[in-house]
């Protein structure tokens, strides 16, 4: 079986996220503020009763600081510490491994992107969850 991804954008650039990693996609603008938190997290939802937090733009390079509290969408993934919120402008849809392109990457690598892929002539980063996560509570 090939691997599908669930693909998003944020102001101008993509990542892309595994689809068995993606609880939900939920249109949301709005997540409430908390004092004294990290500069990665922009907030939490409160979905069905769980709290969730939600990550500021500042872990995608090229993105704006702050637009995790405004972005219109708001991507559940699972994570091995829990479920967390990835802010997305727009959802793309999913694309199947036959479809897309693996390329270099031109941007710095850092260890929770995987790789680099080209879809319909936009790059996306393929985001690596559980480093990405880990990489957030540890300093």
């Amino acid at each position: 079986m090939s691997r599908r991804l669930g693909l998003f954008r944020l102001e101008n650039c993509g990542y892309a996220v595994p689809l068995d990693r993606i609880l939900r996609v939920i249109d949301c603008g709005f997540c409430t503020t908390l004092p004294l938190v990290s500069d990665r997290m922009a907030g939490m939802l409160i979905l069905d009763d769980e709290v969730i937090p939600v990550l500021d733009s500042n872990w995608l390079s090229g993105v704006t600081t702050g637009q995790g509290l405004s972005a219109d969408f708001k991507i559940l993934i699972t994570t091995e510490v829990g479920t967390v919120a990835l802010p997305a402008d727009m959802t793309v849809g999913i694309v199947a491994e036959n479809r897309y392109e693996h390329v270099a990457s031109e941007q710095e690598t850092t260890d929770f992107f995987l790789e680099s892929i080209c879809y319909r002539s936009n790059r996306y980063r393929v985001l690596n969850v559980d480093v990405f996560m880990l990489s957030l509570i540890r300093p």
